[in-house]
């Protein structure tokens, strides 16, 4: 199945499985007409201490006076909660983490909490980061749950009787849910492995870019897109690491494993499926981000992102679970390990 093929396999799936979309229009539903979490007032401390530094000209004065202008508009919209949804492939896909609503909803003006400290800052994200990645692998591993059945559809239920189940069924159950924690755990480190990564490199990654732009503007430019790049091509080599544990019910040494040999053997249809998902998710997520905060018009852009963000995740879970029996090596024979 080609790149096509398994973008309409998602699709479908999720036509025949509409359920599937709760958790994602629910999230969009609670960042939109819930309370907010506000960092303006930490934010405002920043942007004075911007502006109280001494410039040496008059451009450099208007450029912080721009950069302070951004940075207080991005503290009125922005709303902490959104870190339920940071991480993309590994959150429940959300319209408005991405496009903030704005600071009114049709309920009239939310309950607004304001964060005024850094510990205050830290906390939140100690708890939101932990329950956005639990509620991701719900929704992540209901939607393997169904893409896992596309491969064998004749595949007979197991029925329960009025009594109750037998042992064997127990076991089975235990055995099963004993599988999704172990999963869930894998998920959780995993995360917490790019979470460490990203803490210890994006500041040497910000104090080498702002050296070299110090010294020369156009050097830095260039340095700040070859790191881009850079960093875009390692992320595609973990694009398929959690649908491989999620679905391959891998170990999270193989499905990294998988993932690089799938990214390396199979580089231009990843990339044609990673260009179209992008385009598609980013690009009617504009479109359904258009009205505006206050009106219920909005609810057609949870819904329609609700469904177009999931067949879209469906379609990489198709397109992993087509292409790794194809792999090199024992990829087939571990598929129960």
């Amino acid at each position: 199945m080609g790149v096509i093929g398994c973008l309409t396999a998602g699709f479908e799936m999720v036509g025949r499985n509409l359920w599937l979309i709760i958790l994602p229009v629910l999230l969009d539903l609670f960042l939109w007409l819930g309370p907010r979490l506000s960092v303006a007032p930490l934010l405002e401390g920043v942007v004075a201490l911007l502006l109280a530094q001494p410039t040496s000209d008059q451009i450099t004065a208007r450029q912080i006076a721009l950069f302070a202008q951004l940075v207080e508009q991005f503290g009125e919209r922005f709303n902490l909660l959104s870190l339920l949804s940071a991480l993309p492939l590994l959150n429940v896909p959300s319209l408005l983490a991405r496009h903030a609503p704005g600071v009114v909803s049709p309920l009239g003006e939310p309950h607004v909490l304001v964060v005024t400290s850094v510990l205050t800052l830290i906390a939140w994200g100690v708890v939101l980061v932990p329950i956005g990645l639990l509620l991701g692998f719900l929704y992540l591993d209901s939607l393997a749950c169904r893409v896992r059945a596309m491969r064998s559809p004749n595949e007979q239920e197991s029925a329960l009787s009025a009594d109750g189940t037998s042992a064997a069924e127990g076991t089975e159950q235990a055995l099963r849910l004993s599988g999704g924690v172990g999963k869930l755990i894998r998920v959780f480190l995993f995360a917490a492995g790019l979470l460490a990564a990203g803490m210890m490199l994006a500041p040497l990654w910000m104090l080498l870019v702002g050296t070299v732009t110090a010294i020369a503007p156009s050097l830095g430019l260039l340095v700040w897109m070859f790191s881009m790049g850079l960093g875009s091509y390692i992320s595609l080599h973990l694009l398929f690491v959690i649908p491989g544990v999620v679905l391959g019910e891998r170990g999270l040494l193989r499905a990294t494993w998988e993932s690089v040999v799938l990214m390396h053997t199979r580089f231009p249809s990843v990339a044609g499926l990673v260009l179209l998902v992008m385009v598609i998710y980013e690009g009617l997520g504009y479109a359904w981000s258009l009205p505006p905060g206050d009106s219920w018009s909005l609810l057609v852009g949870v819904l329609g992102n609700g469904c177009i963000a999931t067949g879209l995740t469906a379609a990489v879970f198709v397109f992993y679970q087509e292409w790794t029996g194809q792999l090199p090596g024992a990829t087939q024979a571990s598929a129960r390990t």
